[in-house]
């Protein structure tokens, strides 16, 4: 009786050792949950959305059930941090908004990302600066934007003209189309923030980028005789019906369309803007073909040289609904992999010019690398004027009323 007994229970024993070897090699095991699905939520700029669609579909490789809700700014990005739900990702240039989204605790701490990814490395002193608050990282820049003058080379090459490097060959050229009929200048005055990169070109070649950061600190009265020239500079220009005279309702898009049109058959309005690349994503690969480019024109050549350059980049809100997909995202945008995928994309769309890289490097399209010699030669590597601002309309100032202080904007230097 006792020796069954002993069997029988060995056999349970056998039976119960078998059952956990299986159980540990899979069988019987409990299947991975499927995750959730998340809808991410991104803000981005008019034309990026299209470039980055590459860089998209890769994350999605990995995180299937995540799709990628992709908005076009449509209000001031402080309105997303402050209107729920706020967006889950957004690119963005820095400056005030920047400033004091970070003061206020309002965005995700990326100093770890900063330090796995080696971004430290990669990223120049400058940019590192504009993304830091007491020595933690807050902001992921990908590449920078340069600003010049983009002309219509089809008009240019009817009317034999060449673009000007002074400030008088501009004049002169901006006279030969108004004679020949030819309006020289659209102007986005329905944007504030593009509007009036008009008055920043005039101050830095009249009196030097250290008086206009100067000025633009707050250190300079609007009313400095220095400050009176640049506008009367400007307001010569529109008393002589060089600008269209829908200009002042006009967005980036409708200047650039006026300079280079949708359809092949129609004439152009204007022809010139002053712009910066990533705003041409909006316009058709033709569209843009038809665009040559010169830097602003030269006023005073004892000025030191200076560009007007803005930093562009990636945050997380504080808030954000789905803050860790979208570090896992910010994430591959800082490995070496997003970096190359950008290039790929964006970069090699001529939309904007990578944090690392070379001018000389013959990879990059031409347009690029002309951006980064055009911020090479301004004195320092990249170097020019970081910003972003909140400004007033001032091209129906009339001459005898200064600008009202509350349409100065904040600088940064790289």
């Amino acid at each position: 009786m006792l020796e069954n007994l002993v069997r029988h229970g060995l056999i349970k024993l056998a039976f119960a050792c078998i059952a956990l070897a299986l159980s540990a090699c899979g069988f019987g095991a409990q299947p991975t949950p499927t995750p959730a699905p998340v809808t991410l939520r991104y803000i981005t700029f008019a034309g990026l959305d299209t470039a980055e669609q590459t860089l998209v579909e890769r994350f999605r490789t990995t995180h299937p059930s995540v799709t990628m809700a992709v908005e076009q700014y449509n209000r001031a990005p402080e309105e997303y941090l402050t209107t729920a739900p706020v967006p889950d990702l957004m690119l963005i240039t820095p400056g005030q908004f920047l400033d004091n989204a970070m003061a206020r605790d309002a965005l995700t701490d990326l100093t770890d990302l900063w330090a796995q990814s080696g971004a430290g490395q990669t990223v120049a002193p400058g940019l590192r600066a504009l993304s830091e608050r007491e020595g933690r990282q807050y902001y992921l820049p990908t590449g920078y934007n340069w600003n010049g003058v983009y002309y219509n080379k089809q008009l240019f090459e009817q009317l034999g003209l060449q673009p000007p490097r002074t400030w008088d060959e501009f004049v002169q050229l901006s006279e030969t189309l108004w004679l020949n009929g030819v309006t020289p200048f659209a102007v986005s005055g329905g944007d504030p923030f593009m509007g009036l990169l008009w008055f920043d070109y005039l101050n830095l070649r009249l009196n030097g980028p250290a008086f206009h950061q100067e000025f633009l600190a707050g250190d300079i009265p609007f009313d400095d005789p220095r400050i009176r020239l640049a506008f009367e500079l400007w307001a010569s220009l529109v008393e002589k019906g060089y600008f269209l005279q829908t200009s002042g309702t006009m967005d980036i898009d409708a200047a650039l369309a006026a300079v280079a049109p949708s359809s092949a058959a129609a004439s152009p309005q204007a022809a010139m803007v002053l712009s910066g690349p990533a705003f041409l994503g909006v316009l058709s690969p033709q569209q843009r073909d038809a665009l040559g480019f010169f830097p602003f024109p030269i006023l005073d050549l004892a000025q030191p040289p200076a560009e007007v350059v803005m930093a562009i980049g990636y945050m997380i809100p504080a808030q954000a609904p789905h803050r860790d997909v979208a570090l896992a995202f910010a994430d591959l945008l800082a490995s070496p992999e997003g970096r190359d995928l950008l290039m790929a994309e964006v970069v090699a769309s001529g939309l904007y010019a990578p944090i690392t890289g070379s001018a000389e490097d013959e990879t990059l399209p031409a347009s690029v690398r002309q951006g980064m010699t055009l911020g090479a030669g301004s004195g320092k590597r990249r170097c020019a004027l970081l910003h972003e601002r909140v400004a007033g309309d001032v091209a129906g100032a009339d001459d005898d009323a200064a600008p009202h202080p509350d349409r100065a904007g904040q600088w940064q230097r790289l």
